[in-house]
């Protein structure tokens, strides 16, 4: 696998794939360097112990922009290497040299895979057309994180035979163990420390601090939830560009009792601790990972229901019993879908069950593994 970033969040299934060694063997192409805000996976789980070791080649990425790869190291002359039968790159067609190595691959007979978002419903014109060519002419398959993508493709004109689904995880068995550890007297402690009145409905977000997360309407979400009786807090974890323009809002509109700025975590300690304390996780923007983080600590989520505006893992969100949806752009819907879960979902333990039930069936790296050796069974036994 080609991998123009190694993100920390992939951690648990590239550690899972690299644990296989019986039916094939998967080795991880990748630099080791930070690009943007997301963190990397450190080298030194190249040569870690076994269950956390990764089998990782480094390479030596070159870049225009974050999200424009020029040039990738040594790639092509693991393409000419003859123990390697199936590739699998990032399907963005912006990661230019891709294209090349996809074309080398097809002259050298073997399986190119895109591991990629596919067509998420805005795609059209030159962007469309790109991709239509990319994937269609220069791969033998998809790799799609959901369903809703798999529909666009499919009216798209792809063939259903070669795209599949295989989700998305983080790491939950670490995650269930981690919340299961907890001093739960010193959570309580915790919370009675950082709000004024602990005992309020907890609303929780995790994730970047960005305009598009639609994290303002959080912050007016808490203040009209009050107004109209209902007392509530909310905990932000995260940082960007946002923080102080929220900050200003908790100030301008009196929730200095209410709201509470945890700063960036990545311990997953730290994160548990705070995922106790909240009843509900609330992302206006659109879920990705955060909210296959939060189901993995047992916390339901809400977010809007406009597909072409969301990410694949809002499929994890069964109505009423893993989250709910409120209608896109609509505040008021969005109150009023709050009111509705804070005053017929109180019983905690439950909705924890619901969660964790869909990470344990669906969205964990086992079943993400067994989902991709299957479409790599598929693809190698085609005639």
């Amino acid at each position: 696998m080609a991998c123009k970033l190694m993100p920390f969040y992939r951690l648990g299934i590239f550690q899972h794939l690299s644990s296989i060694s019986k039916e094939y063997r998967f080795y991880f192409f990748g630099d080791t360097k930070e690009q943007g805000s997301i963190k990397q996976i450190p080298f030194t789980y190249a040569s870690a112990e076994k269950g956390e070791y990764i089998r990782w080649v480094k390479t030596k990425n070159y870049f225009y922009k974050p999200e424009r790869l020029l040039w990738q190291t040594g790639i092509i002359k693991e393409i000419f290497r003859s123990k390697f039968k199936v590739f699998v790159f990032e399907g963005a067609i912006a990661h230019f040299p891709i294209w090349l190595y996809a074309f080398i691959c097809k002259l050298m007979g073997k399986k190119v895979l895109y591991w990629t978002h596919g067509n998420r419903g805005k795609d059209k014109g030159i962007k469309k057309f790109l991709r239509v060519l990319l994937f269609k002419y220069l791969g033998d398959g998809l790799l799609l994180y959901g369903h809703y993508q798999e529909d666009n493709m499919i009216k798209d004109g792809y063939d259903p035979n070669r795209l599949f689904v295989i989700y998305n995880s983080l790491q939950p068995e670490k995650q269930f163990k981690v919340l299961d550890s907890l001093n739960i007297a010193k959570v309580n402690l915790e919370k009675e420390r950082i709000f004024k009145y602990p005992e309020n409905f907890t609303l929780i977000f995790i994730g970047r601090l960005v305009k598009h997360k639609g994290v303002a309407s959080i912050v007016l979400a808490v203040k009209k939830l009050i107004q109209t009786g209902i007392p509530v807090n909310c905990i932000f974890i995260g940082k960007g560009e946002e923080l102080e323009s929220l900050k200003a809002s908790v100030e301008t509109l009196d929730l200095k009792d209410n709201i509470h700025f945890a700063g960036e975590l990545y311990e997953e300690e730290e994160i548990a601790a705070y995922f106790a304390m909240s009843d509900l996780m609330i992302s206006p923007g659109n879920v990705g990972l955060n909210c296959i983080h939060s189901l993995a600590y047992g916390v339901p989520v809400i977010t809007h229901n406009n597909m072409d505006y969301q990410n694949p893992e809002v499929e994890s969100i069964r109505e009423g019993e893993t989250g709910t949806l409120y209608e896109y752009d609509n505040f008021n819907d969005l109150i009023n879908k709050l009111k509705f879960w804070i005053n017929n979902h109180k019983n905690k333990a439950e909705n924890k069950k619901a969660c964790q039930l869909i990470i344990k069936n669906v969205y964990n790296p086992i079943n993400q593994s067994n989902c991709i050796i299957s479409s790599i069974n598929k693809i190698l036994n085609e005639r």
